[in-house]
């Protein structure tokens, strides 16, 4: 790991992490994320077992335990004095595995929501190589019909900007079908419209347009 990655990833894990038509959906609603358990902060790996079990590469009955094992290779590691939390560039490995054109894409050159703020002052803050990352205006605009994000977003109405290490981060799954993008949130279990954690419908989320893009193998 570069030096630059490193210290992104100190700065960006040290906010907690709460951690065309595609599939039939007949896994859902699948097992979810649970307080003070091995769990509570694998939802990276839990959007992982997601995209799995939609492409049906794994059983809906098998997302709880296939998470689990994901989450053993995606963690920081220990050394690093990061906790439990789920390394993003461990992610994309990871990912690589099941998929194809796995990429870390965000928007860098023209942030105006304060969540996109906020992942821009991380990034710049660190120093860190743009070359690490695509440049993207938005998840809707960025994300191909056949492709897959695992997205970074804070589950909460409101970024606090001025004490940027104060706001959660969160992985969620993301995709296209219908001509709707859906999310699977780690901790419902099942899809909903993306729409929803924007308008409050189910919650309020602020989306920092930012995440693990890539296409089913």
């Amino acid at each position: 790991m570069k030096p630059t990655r490193k210290f992104m990833l100190a700065f960006l894990m040290s906010s907690v992490f709460v951690c065309g038509c595609k599939t039939t959906n007949k896994g859902q609603p699948y097992a979810t994320q649970k307080d003070n358990a091995w769990s509570r902060n694998a939802c990276g790996a839990f959007s992982m077992a997601y995209y799995l079990a939609e492409t049906n590469q794994i059983s809906g009955a098998d997302v709880e335990k296939t998470a689990k094992k994901i989450y053993q290779n995606i963690k920081f590691d220990p050394a690093a004095g990061f906790g439990d939390y789920s390394d993003p560039f461990k992610i994309m490995k990871e990912v690589a595995q099941y998929a194809r054109n796995v990429s870390f894409k965000m928007n860098l050159s023209n942030a105006q929501a304060p969540s996109e703020k906020l992942m821009l002052m991380l990034f710049q803050a660190v120093g860190a190589d743009a070359s690490m990352f695509d440049d993207i205006t938005d998840i809707p605009s960025a994300l191909a019909k056949d492709e897959y994000v695992i997205e970074i977003v804070v589950p909460r109405a409101s970024v606090d900007l001025a004490a940027p290490m104060h706001n959660p981060l969160h992985y969620v799954l993301t995709y296209w079908k219908d001509g709707t993008l859906y999310t699977l949130d780690p901790g419902r279990g099942k899809e909903e419209p993306r729409q929803n954690f924007i308008d409050g419908t189910t919650a309020r989320w602020s989306f920092c347009n930012s995440g693990i893009f890539f296409t089913a193998s």
